[in-house]
């Protein structure tokens, strides 16, 4: 099996790192926990899908230990947005919670500033046993995003 978002970073001449996890990762403990190879607990980030009343969708990338501010993220947005639950995720992206892949994605990508203050940073693969890591720097090579600061303090 080929990941998807594998394909895409060789297509685009991106470095990656393929994670290994011995287990299904959800959370940010159990990528931690379940790592196969030495990883930086900074660099990882996730992966939040929130919608608003209309059903517009949107994605958040925050680093992995910080929450949403929901008023900021209301401010960006424009109106009250919630995050969705566990059908819509994987109806709109494929994937289960802990897998989403940012890049993968076809609605707006919004990432906290934080997440650029790690050289690298590492994500959902698609897939709940591998995780991806790349430079942050590439992010922007790979999918178009606005830069926001929207972790809660």
């Amino acid at each position: 099996m080929r990941l998807k978002s594998v394909q895409l970073l060789e297509s685009k001449k991106i470095p990656y790192r393929l994670i290994e996890l011995s287990q299904k990762g959800i959370s940010f403990d159990d990528v931690v926990k379940y790592s196969k190879d030495r990883i930086n607990p900074e660099e990882i980030c996730k992966t939040i899908i929130v919608k608003d009343k209309k059903g517009n969708y949107y994605a958040f990338l925050l680093k992995g230990k910080d929450k949403i501010n929901f008023s900021k993220a209301r401010e960006i947005i424009g109106e009250k947005i919630s995050i969705v639950s566990y059908d819509d995720l994987l109806k709109k992206t494929g994937t289960e919670p802990g897998a989403v892949c940012p890049f993968l994605l076809d609605f707006p990508l919004f990432v906290d500033k934080k997440v650029f203050e790690s050289k690298k940073i590492n994500f959902g693969s698609g897939d709940h046993l591998y995780g991806l890591e790349i430079t942050s720097a590439d992010l922007s090579k790979i999918i178009s995003f606005t830069i926001w600061e929207v972790a809660e303090k």
